[in-house]
């Protein structure tokens, strides 16, 4: 079963979940357009437009692109998450990413780049600071 969603992440669709079952090997690309879950071993490139889970026991060896993803397990390539990636403590991804928001839990292990594509918030300028008894003067 999928972990639990926060209130900004999309229930699955009219497709349901496609899950590839532990014990299970698959060699090849996969496109899917609902939720997709990996508790065995995928060799191939994975696209989804909505939400990937990698269990603690899945494997991916290839290129991922999705919206939301939750890696608990393993994942050896480069993977772009448009909204948020969540590396639990068990996480091991080797490979670079593009993502617009992380979450790394302690322990979860990332060897590669990082690229966040979210709004960076411009520095103010310090304001002025009056005080007592003195004329306004910068921090």
């Amino acid at each position: 079963m999928l972990t639990t969603r926060k209130k900004d992440e999309p229930a699955a669709g009219a497709q349901g979940v496609n899950l590839i079952g532990e014990g299970t090997r698959i060699e090849g690309d996969m496109v899917a357009a609902g939720d997709v879950r990996i508790d065995g071993y995928l060799k191939g490139d994975l696209t989804t437009a909505a939400r990937l889970v990698v269990g603690p026991n899945g494997v991916v060896e290839g290129q991922v692109s999705c919206i939301f993803a939750e890696i608990i397990g393993q994942v050896k390539g480069d993977l772009q998450a448009s909204e948020t990636l969540t590396l639990r403590s068990t996480a091991r991804i080797h490979g670079n990413l593009q993502i617009g928001r992380l979450i790394v839990e302690s322990g979860a292990v990332f060897s590669g780049s990082c690229s966040m594509s979210g709004q960076v918030k411009a520095i103010q300028p310090p304001q002025e600071i009056k005080t007592r008894g003195e004329n306004a003067q910068t921090a």
